[in-house]
């Protein structure tokens, strides 16, 4: 069992008073590692060190190109790492290998993507009388906070992180409570990677919702928030950022449908069905969780679903 450390201002740490929580493999029981609670203070620290992080000539002063060479470094240090952070995420999520590798280089192609958007931010000039200069200049937002879930834990972590870095601002990411492990594995591997990333530029803080989530959604620090999760968490997350006039961007829950008319293909259906309620063990946002058949094929395709579910095998991800 390990013990696992936050990232705060370049280094790796526990939480101030020392609280930790267990990272389980949800397939057998197993206490994988100890993980820092972050306190109040934690976050605090956290925030500050980004605040400096986001004014410093290292970051502040970096040329956009080479914060996209950064990017493609982190992109490489990612792809490299894949089988290994997959082991981890199926192991603490569930999800099978396949899909964890899948998903992990799915987010090093995400750092890929934004590393080619660095050096064309571009503002505008606007037409005006005489001979004035009117012009826009687009800078970054900010200290940034990027509030993870647990069904994606990395993959949904990247795809908020890379175009934040790419515009030019500091990033705190908060994993799930549940499924830390990937994202700080991924984390250890980007601060040993040699990308040019800047200290505190990117930090991991570990901790509950309840506290370090709430504690960093309604902070005075923090320029933006960003939330994958379910629609009470969007809630108490646009609450707490509410507070200080915050911008938050929410992904929640929703409720896909697959419809099926009578002129379908019922067997080609029932495969498609399958997956999309199936996949990651029906465990996203995108599921097809509502099937809505014509009463004329209903008992049809309710026995060719049935036949197509008794080959999905139930078991660990590994």
């Amino acid at each position: 069992m390990a013990d696992e450390q936050m990232w705060i201002a370049g280094e790796w740490c526990a939480a101030e008073n020392g609280a930790t929580s267990e990272a389980l493999n949800p397939a057998t029981g197993e206490v994988m590692a100890t993980v820092p609670k972050a306190t109040v203070g934690d976050v605090h620290r956290c925030v500050a060190s980004s605040r400096a992080a986001l004014e410093s000539p290292e970051w502040k002063g970096m040329d956009p190109a080479q914060r996209g060479r950064v990017l493609n470094k982190m992109a490489a240090v990612t792809y490299a790492k894949a089988k290994e952070l997959a082991v981890i995420e199926s192991s603490n999520n569930g999800k099978t290998f396949r899909e964890a590798l899948s998903e992990i280089r799915y987010g090093a192609w995400t750092l890929e993507y934004f590393a080619g958007l660095t050096d064309k931010i571009e503002g505008s000039t606007i037409p005006v009388p005489g001979s004035r200069l009117n012009y826009t200049l687009r800078q970054p937002l900010g200290v940034t906070a990027h509030i993870v879930p647990w069904n994606f834990p990395l993959q949904l972590a990247l795809r908020s992180i890379a175009p934040a870095l790419a515009a030019g601002c500091t990033v705190i990411a908060k994993p799930a409570s549940w499924t830390p492990l990937s994202l700080l594995a991924w984390g250890k591997a980007i601060d040993e990677g040699e990308t040019g990333l800047p200290p505190g530029v990117l930090q991991i803080l570990t901790g509950s919702g309840a506290l370090a989530g709430d504690a960093l959604a309604g902070h005075a620090g923090v320029d933006g928030v960003v939330l994958t999760g379910g629609v009470p968490t969007g809630k108490t997350v646009m609450a707490k950022a509410s507070e200080q006039l915050t911008p938050v961007t929410l992904e929640l829950g929703g409720k896909g449908a697959n419809i099926v008319f009578p002129d379908a293909n019922l067997r080609y259906a029932a495969k498609a069905i399958c997956f999309g309620i199936f996949m990651n063990a029906g465990q996203m946002c995108w599921a097809g969780s509502r099937l809505l058949v014509h009463e004329d094929v209903h008992d049809e395709l309710v026995e060719a679903v049935c036949a197509e579910v008794s080959k999905w095998p139930v078991g660990p991800g590994m």
